[in-house]
C-alpha cells in the first residue's frame, strides 16, 4: 500500500498526506492550533504525535498506547524506532 518516497520531487507532501490520513484513521485529532500535532484521548491516557520531515514525535502518558501505536505503525510503514528521545531541534 505504502511504497518509498525518498528522492521523489514531492516526497515531503506525499509523506505528510498519507501519515495525515493515517493518524486520522487511528482516531487521532489535528489541532487547530498546531499543524504538526495529533492527539488520540481515550479516559486518561493520552498519545500525541508530532510529524516532523520523516520522523515523528511521540508523547504518552501510557507505554501502552506507545507500543501499541508502534505495531500499528510497523504493519503500514517501514520505520525505525530510534528509542526515547535525548534531543530534539535543539532542545
Amino acid at each position: 500500500m505504502f511504497k518509498t518516497l525518498y528522492g521523489l520531487k514531492q516526497a515531503l507532501r506525499a509523506w505528510n498526506s498519507q501519515i495525515h490520513d493515517y493518524l486520522l484513521s487511528l482516531d487521532f485529532d489535528k489541532s487547530s492550533l498546531e499543524s504538526a500535532l495529533y492527539v488520540k484521548t481515550k479516559g486518561v491516557e493520552t498519545l500525541a504525535i508530532s510529524p516532523y520531515v520523516d520522523d515523528l514525535l511521540i508523547i504518552r502518558n501510557n507505554t501502552k498506547l506507545i507500543d501499541d501505536f508502534k505495531l500499528n505503525m510497523m504493519q503500514a510503514f517501514e520505520m525505525i524506532d530510534h528509542g526515547l528521545m535525548n534531543f530534539f531541534l535543539g532542545m
